[in-house]
């Protein structure tokens, strides 16, 4: 059954319930599933060994990915099944298929081939039954409407790159959980009013699985990591929502005068598509391998500036909304500008904690040169690291920054 035909029940002519319960579902199974994970990952081993890449200390399961699917294939399967929407059922083969490939990689580590085969095949499976695809550009580079074949292969890979995406992101407790959230509540919204009731159960249950994940993600006593699995699942899911409300969003009234959406969409996806083009451009100026690994993401940046994991996740959630917000209260101007704004001031963002990282150490290094002495007594200052005392301006900075932005656009 088409997605765009199939909405046999619209949830905000007739009852709240169903939200309510999608959401419930899903945090009640996946909140249950974590300790199962945890302890059987800690009595078989299957724990995540810290590394030089690692932000942790100390080996950590690395499964919680597990919990993610099942409370995400529980709410599609019982609302596929008595509801009709056939669309759910063929994205649940998708996840499947996705889930295992994720799975091995957390268990064995697959090869980078491997993965990325695994990724192409619940795409195009998900892409080809449900039609789900991108079939325009808007006028963005004077392109409207694309060929079919081509349709498909760009869709392809804008799936490979936002399930890569948040991969990579993935690097700090809850930043990948947060913004996986935060996208979904945005693109819920829409599905919500439009009456997209089948894709608004997919926004639904992954903010279920996700909320509850945080909870134990950040947790000091019963710390979960996703893995590839679960980063996977939702760069999929987040992806889906993004190609769906390309196919939909004029079909409301309050997304009827969106004339760059896909701009809004890019917006959406700021901050992991950055990171990710990013430091792809530092390993190919290095003459590295793209696909290797480093510490060269913004979050690592942060990191060493002295953020904590909770602080970089809401740092991180509060510029794509307000990416998003800046998208959709100019959606009216040219295109093309509106996504070079964007694009400039996520390159700005991307960019300031790595400026400001190499100005502190230069600056530490002049120091050191002159007086060792004072400069460790300044690292030892209410027990901060020597960088976190600089960043408290910096902080407070980003949130009037961020208040200022959310006062005007509500004007």
């Amino acid at each position: 059954m088409n997605i765009i035909t199939n909405t046999p029940i619209h949830l905000y002519n007739n009852s709240i319930e169903w939200i309510i319960a999608s959401l419930c579902l899903s945090a009640i199974v996946s909140y249950y599933s974590y300790p199962i994970i945890i302890k059987i990952s800690k009595i078989k081993e299957l724990m995540q060994e810290p590394g030089n890449r690692s932000s942790h200390i100390r080996k950590t399961p690395n499964l919680g990915g597990i919990g993610i699917f099942l409370g995400i294939v529980t709410v599609l399967t019982f609302l596929g099944s008595i509801m009709s929407y056939n669309n759910l059922l063929c994205l649940i083969g998708a996840l499947i298929l996705l889930f295992f490939t994720g799975l091995k990689d957390d268990l064995v580590e697959l090869s980078p081939i491997n993965k990325l085969f695994g990724q192409i095949i619940a795409s195009l499976c998900i892409i080809i039954i449900t039609d789900i695809r991108i079939h325009s550009f808007f006028g963005i580079f004077g392109i409207d409407l694309l060929p079919y074949t081509f349709s498909i292969i760009f869709t392809l890979f804008v799936f490979i790159l936002v399930i890569n995406a948040f991969n990579l992101i993935d690097g700090v407790d809850g930043l990948a959980g947060c913004l996986g959230i935060i996208s979904s509540i945005l693109f819920g919204v829409f599905f919500f009013f439009n009456g997209n009731d089948s894709i608004l159960f997919i926004s639904l249950s992954l903010i279920g699985a996700l909320a509850t994940f945080l909870i134990f993600n950040f947790s000091k006593t019963k710390k979960v990591f996703m893995g590839d699995t679960g980063s996977m699942i939702v760069g999929f899911l987040i992806t889906y929502q993004s190609v769906s409300f390309l196919r939909v969003y004029h079909n409301v009234e309050l997304f009827s005068s969106l004339t760059n959406p896909p701009v809004l969409v890019i917006a959406i996806l700021s901050f992991p598509l950055m990171d990710t083009l990013r430091v792809f451009i530092i390993r190919l100026i290095n003459k590295r391998n793209p696909f290797s690994a480093d510490k060269n993401h913004i979050h690592h940046n942060l990191l060493s500036l002295g953020f904590k994991h909770w602080e970089i996740s809401l740092i991180a959630s509060v510029f794509i909304v307000i990416m998003a917000a800046l998208a959709y209260k100019f959606n009216d101007i040219n295109p093309h500008l509106l996504l070079f704004v964007l694009m400039v001031l996520s390159f700005i963002f991307s960019i300031t904690p790595f400026l400001i990282l190499k100005m502190l150490q230069i600056n530490e290094s002049k120091f050191n040169s002159i007086n060792s002495e004072t400069i460790s007594s300044l690292a030892n200052i209410n027990k901060k690291p020597y960088y976190s005392l600089k960043l408290e301006k910096v902080y407070n900075s980003i949130l009037n920054i961020f208040l200022t932005v959310i006062i005007y656009l509500s004007l």
